[in-house]
């Protein structure tokens, strides 16, 4: 039986853009102000490179009914624990829990990666090329707008900042100036 999981162009995407200059930090503002489910916002990203690629409302809000519970009683339960390891000091030893804590974050990872896994499902991928033009960009822009709209996001500049830190980061050849105006979203 193989325990792996398969190859998949939205993980590598991910990966790729989470380690860019600035991501993790916007995804992180915004899943710890305002509860933003990091691989939705690489999703958001994602899509609009794809045929088809623009969410509505309404598909954004099916998809996050779909992972609710997925998130809330594995990746958040594991994510609670590893960070209590982080803060906390337990009656074990220090190297003993750094054990555990490393254990507890790759199953996080894992977990996540499970949850990619799921929105990735059904998205054509034969079709591999990633569009880095500014429609697809478009796009993203308008996924983001409408997930943070879900989320009840309030638009000011340090939300639109970190829009344009992940627009920018997804859509490298779109010109700065255009990525700005993008990010400006209304909610």
């Amino acid at each position: 039986m193989d325990l792996s999981f398969p190859d998949n162009p939205f993980w590598d995407f991910s990966i790729h853009t989470y380690a860019k200059a600035g991501v993790a930090e916007a995804c992180l503002a915004l899943q710890e102000r305002h509860g933003a489910d990091v691989n939705v916002l690489l999703y958001c990203l994602w899509i609009a490179q794809r045929r088809g690629g623009r969410l509505t409302r309404a598909r954004l809000a099916e998809l996050l009914e779909q992972i609710s519970s997925w998130r809330d009683q594995v990746i958040l339960p594991l994510r609670g624990l590893r960070d209590l390891l982080k803060e906390w000091t337990p009656p074990v030893s220090k190297n003993h829990a750094e054990l555990v804590r490393a254990t507890i974050k790759r199953a996080e990872l894992d977990a996540e990666h499970a949850e990619q896994l799921f929105l990735a499902d059904g998205v054509p991928v034969e079709d591999d090329r990633s569009m880095l033009s500014e429609a697809a960009a478009m796009d993203a822009a308008e996924n983001l707008a409408q997930y943070l709209s879900l989320l009840k996001v309030r638009s000011s500049a340090e939300e639109q900042a970190w829009a344009a830190t992940l627009l920018s980061a997804a859509y490298p050849d779109v010109p700065a100036d255009k990525i700005a105006i993008l990010s400006r979203f209304e909610t």
